[in-house]
């Protein structure tokens, strides 16, 4: 479902690059469960960010339901996430002017789904 390959995010900064991900291999079957844990700094986000297409500044390869993410454009990706991948931030990001319906409401409308 998801397969990893030589993924690396490096951010350059003037004291010299500094690498976030350096040479990641993660394969990742429908069903599986994963926890990401490690110490402060250690590229947990990085690499969540890059799993969920929000980060596209690595290099490597990335394969997501067999269709290679690493070969598509900025479009492409964005429509590939729209439909078929979500995230539940750990500070929720609701809308307080909002109903819990309509914060529901919200990211299913990224994705077509009629109102019913």
């Amino acid at each position: 479902m998801i397969q990893l390959r030589s993924i690396n995010r490096v951010y350059p900064l003037k004291g010299g690059p500094f690498y976030a991900l350096r040479n990641i291999d993660l394969e990742i079957k429908q069903g599986d469960f994963l926890s990401i844990m490690g110490p402060s700094g250690s590229g947990k986000s990085t690499l969540l960010h890059i799993l969920g297409l929000h980060d596209g500044a690595w290099t490597g390869e990335y394969s997501f339901r067999g269709e290679p993410v690493h070969k598509y454009d900025q479009k492409k990706r964005a429509a590939l996430q729209k439909q078929h991948i979500g995230f539940v931030f750990q500070s929720y990001h609701l809308l307080d002017d909002l109903t819990v319906y309509e914060n529901l409401e919200i990211p299913l409308s990224y994705r077509d789904i009629p109102k019913k």
